[in-house]
């Protein structure tokens, strides 16, 4: 059975939860409950050193957390590649939707049912998204076209428990329609990092360096995860 203990470090709260596992690891949760998971032979005084070297790095989640609170969302809020945006519908000669400081404004000739002003709003972001992931194949894929790869089929499907999955024998890369709430800059180390798998098919060292050569920032990237 897990053991639960809890630690404060200056304002931070921390449950530490007690797993017969070999390393130590730290979760911020969508609500900003901080949590680590140790073996329960590790010392307090070693995960409270283990925390304060990723202190900077747990409060920046909780600030993201705060500012976008995903959880939170109102009716008419959603997160546009890590901005929070409100949509209005109006009335007007034809069919568009476009963004207007911090608000989506979709126009319709008539007064939409909620259902058809969210589709119409779907339809607008992954098309955004498209663009945006595109962009960065476009980037990035010179480096394996010289490795010898053709282009690669771009798919999409709405997944939650992954961002990506790159299918080398297919030729084909899929990605996460959820990438259009995150952060552009998470989003390219997406592509980066499955277009790797193309030539690492793991999460090695070899994976790792590879992502690195080409994206140097991506560790910093990745944790802009919202």
């Amino acid at each position: 059975m897990e053991q639960m203990e809890f630690l404060n470090i200056g304002t931070l709260k921390i449950t530490i939860e007690r797993k017969k596992i070999k390393n130590m690891y730290l979760k911020v949760k969508a609500d900003g409950e901080i949590t680590v998971s140790a073996h329960p032979v590790i010392s307090l005084a070693q995960i409270t050193q283990f925390i304060k070297s990723k202190q900077s790095w747990v409060e920046q989640k909780q600030k993201q957390i705060k500012q976008l609170p995903s959880h939170l969302l109102k009716e008419d809020e959603f997160l546009y590649f890590g901005k929070l945006l409100k949509w209005v519908q109006k009335i007007g000669p034809k069919d568009k939707t476009f963004i207007d400081g911090e608000t989506l404004v979709v126009y319709a000739p008539v007064e939409l049912s909620h259902e058809k002003v969210r589709q119409a709003i779907n339809n607008w972001l992954f098309k955004q998204l498209q663009v945006k992931i595109m962009s960065y194949y476009q980037c990035y894929w010179p480096f394996f076209q010289e490795q010898g790869f053709k282009s690669l089929e771009i798919k999409y499907r709405q997944m939650k428990s992954t961002w990506g999955v790159c299918r080398p024998s297919r030729g084909s890369v899929t990605f996460s329609k959820q990438l259009i709430h995150q952060p552009p800059e998470f989003i390219e180390y997406v592509v980066v990092h499955e277009l790797c798998h193309l030539l690492q098919p793991n999460h090695s060292c070899h994976f790792y360096e590879l992502v690195s050569i080409l994206l140097p920032d991506w560790k910093a990237y990745a944790k802009l995860k919202v």
